[in-house]
């Protein structure tokens, strides 16, 4: 649109649905984003980063040690939009540090590139002008909703699980803390205590796990966020957690600081109140229906008789409820507002905002109109004393969009300002009587076709102009008749606006951004300057691979080391028995290596007194756990976490090589192939808008929310060499390798296929765009495709179960064509996609379990072991192992097979089983002492047909594979709950669902003496 190259700002963030639309070129192409152009206004025009590292070196916090400088700022920030209007405009003294009069650029690159990788996952989303892209970048990377600046610090929480503190002046880090979850929907509450500036900060995701998926579909109350959740109460000057306080549902919003008390409100339908100091629960209000919020952060108000009331929305049942904490000890409900026709995620992600001096409460709802697909914003003003509405308002219709689906309104004198996503406008109306005073288009004459100005973030009111950030624009209107004055436009390389609201201190606005980044840059020049124009996104370069967060070339393993090991690893468990044993390897090797932020082996399950001990162990599988298998190749074990990594380890001592940051959870176990190590990354959960399909029992069910990936990595530096986009549909579960390529059945029920070494698409399977050709509908969620190898010249079979419909598929690998389809009556909501199949390639068969019974969370449930003909589908057995209450987690024991036997883990029936894989007549099966909530779905291992070594809740039992008498147990901890083990000569290796990576010598495992095979 425009071009120019004077700008600065700090970038806000795109919003959970307005991405980068690929544009055509109008600016010329921008300088590199190095430490020299991000203190100029061209941090705004780089396109292509170079030396960040140089500018994420922490340093001092110099304007807080400097009394009258620190003595500018606020001294603190007690809620989302700092007060009850939304309106983050601060007057400085006259004495004010010179860079907050005149204004300094600079830009803190805290996620370094990343925002630019995830741009190659664009083509996996839908065509809509990156909207959906934008939405999972919001929940998987960056700021949403902006940074709070209090005492010369601005701190800044990511969706990377981070919170950051940067310096005012430069933007210099001064630290950096982890969080257990997603930070980034929400700002920081700041307050000082004891003479300190002590954090507050919400950590929580937007996803639903299975259980919570089946409460809904069952019409049951039900929470939201999938994984752990968390509020921490953080030293402002150093990072250092003070307390920390756990919920069951997402802790998403920001928290409310008032008088000492903490007040949160999150996704398991409770208000908590805190003593602030010391995290204590005072108390806790269940919502009305135990409706719960997703972004609403909630506001305050207070009656004209001294009540307080602590007001928010709510989604499932949707609703505006104000809370009388007058004595916080007993908390009552003020008033509950149902509006008509809410629809979706409305009103629980919108953010209210009080009007004090008129006593009301304004907020926006998504609303359902007459007409299919178009929905209407709704303004409401409702009395804050009693909850009755003062005026409703029509803010203007237009279609569903991804995510975040309203806007956060701001309060100045009797006009409240708000944006509208669904038609592109921002607008202004009258708080007393509701008339609106002017609406105005954010559409642009350089618009491309699918490109959408979603105005979801709130305004700054400085001196009769209104700023607003939305998109790559930074636009200033007039306040009284909504005229743009000025449109700062940027080419939004890492400059993506949305809901990330400005903070103006004198001359300086400071910004967060989705892509992560923090920027500053003078008032005066944001609201003159046109900026730089657009240009294509992703920029028309190379993306230089990413490399390994950690490197230490000294742990590599010697030659002889490597000797010792195979040299490939092409399947899940070893091969299509499941069955991970190779008679030779090293010999009685021992060494216990955490992954990042592994718990003790001794430690209980996280939040164990909240979810119960089962739940609580799943959840901390997924959360921290080494997925499934640890794969080991020419002396090094490459071990998946899901917290984000893969790892190199040296096999032989356990010290870490390299270790790899992932866009999600690496859950499947890496494959080897001479050249290069392919990692999955994908997550089972279920983003909001598949809870409504996963009701409805609905073929366009997906499992898997944010970026989901496979990747190639060089065995031995841990270095990039490509990387696959399956969108949200989870990639989880480990992928099919055969000749060269690799297949797997998506959280979409698509069939992709792509070559091992280069991560291209194999055309049989895939279109020009590089998107399946076969859709099979429904989802999978963690099942391992196997594979039957027909005689003679005949195709190779894959075999994968799903669920929605409920079917197990049969695909012919050089057509793709569909050989067959199998299915069982009753089958559970699961279906086949929790399990990974075991072949039996002498006898033609297909080995699985599955849980017959009523899609509810009691059951009772069938478990059943089923063998299908491989080359027909055909039923050849099934044998009903157990019944009872559904286990947490809702998945069925991997099976293995060795010499006619199918050994499997029973932990329904606390035990372990044996049948004949010829007719599936039980051969034995014997009671184990399981650790109750512990139980363990992944595949034992048989060691020279004589042994069997189950993992069992947090212990490895080993059986006489032929009688099923147990010969020894040997502890471990933590526990192995999808976690397999692998066995070479003497040594057996496994993870553990705490995050550990352990060498074990297979003699003490066992206790039996060492065998032979040891090299």
């Amino acid at each position: 649109m425009k071009t120019l190259a004077d700008f600065s700002l700090r970038l806000t963030a795109l919003c959970v649905a307005q991405a980068f639309a690929l544009t055509p070129v109008v600016a010329s192409d921008g300088p590199p984003c190095n430490p020299e152009t991000l203190r100029t206004e061209q941090m705004f025009n780089c396109s292509m980063p170079e030396n960040l590292d140089a500018l994420l070196t922490f340093k001092p916090a110099t304007t807080y040690a400097d009394a009258d400088a620190r003595s500018a700022f606020p001294e603190r920030w007690n809620q989302l939009g700092f007060n009850q209007q939304h309106n983050t405009l601060f007057p400085i003294p006259a004495d004010a540090p010179e860079f907050l009069r005149s204004g300094v650029f600079w830009a803190a690159p805290l996620t370094g590139d990343e925002f630019l990788r995830l741009s190659g996952a664009i083509p996996a989303f839908p065509d809509d002008g990156t909207q959906s892209w934008g939405s999972a970048v919001a929940g998987t990377l960056g700021n949403l909703m902006g940074v709070s600046v209090v005492d010369g610090i601005v701190y800044s929480p990511l969706s990377r699980n981070e919170v950051w503190a940067v310096e005012a002046r430069t933007g210099a880090p001064i630290w950096k803390t982890k969080l257990i979850s997603t930070a980034g929907n929400s700002q920081v509450a700041v307050e000082k205590i004891g003479g300190r500036p002590i954090v507050f900060v919400s950590s929580g995701d937007a996803n639903y796990n299975l259980e919570n998926t089946i409460r809904f579909k069952n019409g049951m109350t039900h929470d939201r966020g999938a994984s752990f959740s968390s509020v921490y109460a953080l030293d402002g000057l150093t990072g250092a957690q003070l307390w920390r306080f756990d919920t069951m549902g997402a802790s998403r919003p920001s928290p409310i600081y008032k008088d000492g008390k903490l007040y949160i409100t999150n996704g398991d339908g409770h208000l908590y109140i805190l003593n602030a100091s010391s995290g204590a629960l005072l108390s806790t209000f269940t919502n009305p229906g135990e409706g719960y919020s997703g972004l609403a952060s909630p506001n305050w108000f207070k009656t004209a008789d001294g009540r307080l009331f602590i007001t928010y929305g709510v989604n499932r049942p949707g609703r505006i409820i104000a809370v009388d904490v007058t004595n916080p000890a007993a908390p009552v409900l003020g008033w509950s507002y149902t509006p008509v026709g809410a629809s979706s995620n409305a009103p629980g992600d919108t953010p209210v905002v009080v009007d004090q001096v008129n006593g009301v409460v304004i907020t926006n709802v998504f609303t359902s109109t007459a007409t299919s697909g178009v929905f209407d914003l709704v303004v409401y003003a409702l009395d804050a004393t009693t909850g009755a509405v003062r005026w409703s308002a029509s803010g203007g219709t237009g279609p569903a969009i991804p995510g975040f689906k309203g806007s956060v309104p701001m309060v100045n004198g009797d006009v409240v300002y708000m944006g509208n996503p669904l038609n592109e406008t921002y607008r202004a109306y009258n708080i007393t009587t509701g008339a609106l005073i002017w609406a105005t288009s954010l559409e642009e004459p350089d618009d491309t076709p699918n490109q959408r100005h979603r105005g979801h973030a709130a305004g700054v009111y400085i001196d009769g102009k209104i700023l607003h950030v939305e998109g790559r624009d930074i636009r200033t209107f007039d306040a009284a008749t909504g005229v743009i004055l000025n449109d700062f436009e940027t080419p939004g390389t890492f400059s993506a606006f949305s809901a990330n609201q400005p903070a103006v201190l004198g001359n300086m606005v400071y910004l967060g951004a989705l892509s992560g980044w923090v920027f500053a840059a003078p008032l005066d020049y944001l609201m003159s300057s046109p900026g730089f124009g657009q240009r294509p996104f992703p920029p028309p370069h190379p993306i230089p691979a990413q490399k390994p967060i950690y490197f230490d070339a000294a742990a590599l393993p010697s030659k002889k080391q490597a000797k010792a090991f195979p040299v490939t690893w092409l399947a899940y468990a070893g091969g299509q028995e499941n069955n991970a044993f190779v008679p030779n390897g090293p010999d009685g090797i021992s060494w216990s290596t955490p992954m990042n932020d592994a718990i003790p082996l001794n430690a209980p399950p996280r939040n164990e007194a909240i979810f119960g001990t089962e739940a609580a162990t799943h959840m901390t599988h997924l959360a921290f756990g080494v997925g499934t298998g640890i794969t080991q190749v020419n002396g090094i074990s490459y071990v998946g976490s899901d917290r984000n990594t893969i790892n190199a380890l040296n096999a032989t001592t356990g010290k870490v090589i390299w270790t790899y940051r992932t866009s999600n959870a690496n859950f499947g176990q890496p494959l080897v192939t001479p050249k290069t190590v392919v990692v999955s990354a994908g997550d089972p959960h279920f983003p909001l808008g598949s809870t409504a399909t996963f009701r409805a029992d609905s073929a366009s069910t997906q499992a898997g929310s944010g970026f989901q990936h496979l990747t190639g990595l060089d065995p031995e530096t841990g270095v990039e060499k490509w990387t696959f986009y399956t969108a949200g549909a989870t990639s989880a579960m480990t992928p099919l390798y055969d000749k060269g390529n690799l297949y797997w059945v998506a959280g979409d029920g698509r069939i992709w296929a792509i070559n091992a070494e280069t991560g291209a698409p194999v055309s049989t399977f895939m279109n020009g765009v590089g998107s399946p050709k076969v859709s099979l509908g429904g989802f999978n969620s963690i099942s391992s495709a196997n594979i039957y190898r027909q005689p003679g010249s005949q195709a190779p079979i894959m075999v994968v179960g799903k669920a929605m419909p409920d079917e197990f598929v049969a695909i012919n690998l050089d057509d793709a064509s569909i050989v067959w389809k199998q299915t069982f009556p009753d089958t559970y909501v699961t279906g086949f996609s929790a399990v990974s199949p075991a072949v039996d390639q002498n006898r033609g068969l297909v080995v699985s379990s599955i849980f017959v019974g009523e899609d509810t969370l009691d059951g009772p449930v069938t478990l059943t072991a089923f063998a299908l003909n491989a080359k027909t589908g055909d039923i050849v057995w099934t044998q009903a192992l157990s019944s009872g209450v559904p286990p947490y987690g809702f998945v069925g024991p991997t099976p293995v097979i060795d010499n006619n036997t199918v050994f499997m883990s029973n932990p329904m029936d606390q035990a372990v089983v044996a049948l004949d894989v010829r007719d599936g007549t039980q051969l034995w099966q014997t009671p184990v002492a399981m650790t109750l909530g512990k139980p363990s779905w992944g595949p034992g291992v048989v060691v020279d047909h004589s042994r069997l070594i189950q993992p069992v809740g947090d212990s490895l039992i080993t059986f006489d594979a032929r009688t099923g008498t147990q010969l020894n147990t040997y502890p471990v901890g933590g526990a192995f709950t999808y976690n397999h083990p692998t066995v070479l000569g003497d040594t057996l290796y496994i993870g553990n669902s705490w995050g550990w990576a352990l060498a074990r010598p297979l003699h003490t495992v066992t206790g039996e003496p060492r065998r032979g095979g040891g090299k």
